[in-house]
């Protein structure tokens, strides 16, 4: 075999360079050499930079770099992956649960730049159809309504915190803060004092809507408690209120007698619910609202929004609502809804209350004491369950848009590993659950929505939701 005479000079030069050191740091030394990996570090370090800044390449290199979920200290030993993925005797969860992991005092500052570090996406997010508002009452654990502000942000995303008149002050200052440092976030001047039977509640998110109409691009808003934690993302909840198409989405059932004062007028005229009574037919003014009650937390087309704004006027029905029972709060909304001669954008229909059923939603799942529903922490408040790290598997392949109620002080492990949860399949595409949106696109109240907007003969209410 034949060698060119120039590879043979090539491979006695290199075996001379190797076999001895001081010819070996000659070469890596020399000019050229030094010239040529100065040349190569530049254009690595140049190429890296642009690709950085490219819109594909440079999110995913930012995603792999800086998306990752940052846990409280209280819950880093948890592995939140086998909580939500463990076996059917829950062995892993029982372990956890023996010692939950409660939400300890931390010194965070509240400065914007600090705050917004805090809170605001590692990526660039994806734009939305459309954006979300949020109207929530708050009155105490900063740290939560933070974290949960950080779970479902998006710059097209609206944030509305009514504070309870009777908050501390620490806790009002934070959230006022919040209202200076995002651009998106609203805290209403306005305040109630809103009781433990709900008094003032309806009025307080009312507040929001009123706040929130100042801002553009949002077509839902879903009212929020101060410890419900969204378990959709923002991607996620999107879809699910597109697939409502306008209809509302809020929980009705029948209200019991000792709901309201049967001794006052219930009819439009009385309560003076319009505006400009002369732009209504007089069958509607005369008509009584058809009284329901159902869950606070709702989900409330813009359209509805605006009518509850702009259209009616609620003062007195709101004084009239302040009965002294518990559960005041849960009338106003759901008697709006179902109450045909309102004809409320997006509304259902008062047949089925007037059947003594009960309409399931999709907004918010809650565990009832008293109905045996699902709660694996055993722990109730007010009859309702606090889910813990027990809970999570379930939840998590829930349809609903959030669970009621998480609490820090009872079980931070379990919100932790939500909020963790939301974090990995809104910015690192995890995939761990599909869900089905023929089951949102065909409520009871998204098909007669439809219906009323192009009526069919072939139409049948169904009463029958359960979700």
């Amino acid at each position: 075999m034949n060698i060119p005479p120039t590879v043979v000079l090539v491979l006695r030069r290199a075996q001379q360079v190797w076999s001895s050191p001081k010819n070996l740091l000659r070469l890596l030394f020399s000019r050229k050499v030094v010239i040529i990996a100065t040349v190569l570090c530049i254009c690595t370090f140049w190429i890296t930079s642009e690709l950085r800044l490219h819109p594909f390449i440079g999110g995913w290199f930012k995603q792999k770099q800086l998306a990752y979920f940052q846990r409280k200290s209280d819950t880093a030993h948890i592995d939140c992956g086998r909580l939500l993925h463990d076996d059917k005797q829950g062995d892993y969860a029982k372990r956890i649960a023996a010692s939950r992991s409660r939400l300890s005092p931390h010194n965070f500052s509240m400065r914007c730049e600090h705050i917004r570090a805090r809170v605001l996406p590692p990526v660039q997010p994806r734009q939305l159809q459309f954006g979300v508002a949020y109207a929530r009452i708050v009155y105490e654990s900063y740290e939560f309504i933070e974290d949960e502000l950080r779970s479902s942000y998006h710059p097209q995303n609206v944030f509305c915190y009514a504070l309870d008149y009777k908050a501390e002050k620490g806790f009002s200052e934070k959230i006022e803060t919040l209202g200076k440092c995002f651009p998106n976030v609203i805290v209403p001047g306005k305040r109630w004092s809103i009781g433990r039977n709900g008094i003032n509640g309806t009025r307080a998110h009312h507040e929001c809507m009123k706040a929130l109409m100042t801002f553009e691009g949002w077509r839902y808003v879903i009212l929020l408690q101060n410890y419900d934690i969204m378990i959709k993302t923002v991607y996620e909840t999107v879809s699910i209120l597109q697939a409502l198409g306008g209809a509302n989405d809020v929980h009705v059932l029948p209200c019991e007698a000792d709901r309201y004062n049967h001794s006052l007028n219930w009819d439009v005229r009385s309560l003076k619910l319009y505006r400009n009574e002369q732009q209504v037919a007089l069958a509607h003014l005369n008509a009584s609202l058809t009284i329901a009650r159902g869950a606070v937390q709702a989900s409330l087309s813009r359209a509805a929004a605006d009518w509850m704004v702009n259209t009616v006027d609620l003062t007195i029905t709101f004084e009239q609502l302040d009965f002294n029972i518990m559960g005041v709060d849960e009338v106003l909304i759901p008697t709006l809804h179902v109450s045909d001669s309102l004809d409320m954008p997006g509304r259902f229909t008062a047949q089925c209350v007037k059947k003594g059923r009960r309409m399931d939603f999709i907004t918010r799942v809650a565990s009832w004491q008293y109905a045996k529903d699902e709660c694996h922490s055993k722990q109730y408040r007010h009859s309702v369950c606090i889910y813990g790290v027990e809970d999570l598997t379930w939840i998590a392949k829930s349809p609903k848009l959030m669970a009621n109620k998480m609490m820090p002080s009872f079980d931070y492990g379990a919100i932790d590993c939500m909020h963790e949860l939301m974090f990995n399949r809104t910015y690192l595409e995890q995939e761990d659950q599909k869900w089905n949106m023929t089951l949102y696109e065909n409520l009871p109240g998204v098909l007669y929505n439809k219906y009323r907007q192009n009526p069919y003969q072939d139409f049948k209410l169904d009463c029958n939701l359960v979700i």
